[in-house]
């Protein structure tokens, strides 16, 4: 088999902690704000569109915090 470099075969991208933590924040305020939706609650709508800003924000914050993708 033929050498090959295993950072270009899987670069990571996206595959960290902090890539999982925004994520998740990102599904659950579209969870819940698709509920809220569902129940006719306006604010909370809102405040779950201002948690998805957050979980946007949150990756690159946690990221340089040292729980994004490490160098191999």
């Amino acid at each position: 088999m033929a050498d090959y470099d295993p950072a270009f075969v899987d670069p990571g991208h996206g595959n960290s902690k902090a890539a999982w933590a925004s994520v998740v924040v990102m599904l659950v305020a579209v969870l819940f704000g698709t509920l809220f939706f569902f129940l006719d609650l306006p604010m909370l709508v809102w405040a779950s569109a201002g948690l998805l800003v957050i979980g946007a924000v949150l990756w690159p914050i946690l990221a340089r915090a040292g729980l994004g993708v490490q160098d191999h």
